[in-house]
């Protein structure tokens, strides 16, 4: 009899962490930023980028096209609550977030190398960057989000 209490104890906790856990999940996703932003953001540097290198006098006035993505930005931030801190940054500094920024940083580089002079060169390299970018940034968000639900839960403890 005592087995089956304490098995059905234990059950009753492992849905209750697991709701938990699904709710830090959904509050982190809520208290983010709108979905299509980060993608915005990183269509629009790969074309920014790009442009910089192919056409450089002309390119400075793509930078504009950040104009609207901040507007949208800090509309769609107005009415949310400001995200908490985390209390363990430093954990999230120095682990596979920063492998993923560093990266991105070195991707930059590399397609630095790479110089797009014709019109199909330059449609490949937004694409390559823009993919690529967009992968990078994806596995930092999803790394971020989870350091966020384990620090929430950690300081209910």
């Amino acid at each position: 009899m005592a087995s089956t209490e304490d098995s059905m104890k234990q059950d009753r906790a492992a849905k209750l962490l697991q709701s938990v856990e699904q709710d830090s999940q959904q509050m982190v996703d809520v208290s983010g930023n709108p979905r299509g932003l980060l993608t915005s953001v990183v269509a629009v540097s790969a074309v920014v980028f790009t442009m910089f290198q192919a056409y450089p006098p002309q390119a400075y006035w793509l930078a504009l096209l950040y104009l609207p993505l901040i507007l949208w930005y800090v509309l769609a931030q107005r009415g949310r609550a400001k995200p908490r801190a985390l209390s363990n940054a430093s954990n999230l500094l120095t682990g596979s977030y920063a492998g993923y920024f560093f990266l991105c940083i070195l991707l930059i580089n590399c397609l630095g190398f790479w110089e797009a002079s014709h019109l199909e060169e330059i449609l490949a390299k937004v694409v390559v960057t823009f993919i690529s970018g967009m992968f990078l940034v994806t596995k930092m968000q999803a790394v971020y989000n989870k350091a966020r639900v384990q620090d929430g839960n950690d300081n209910i403890r």
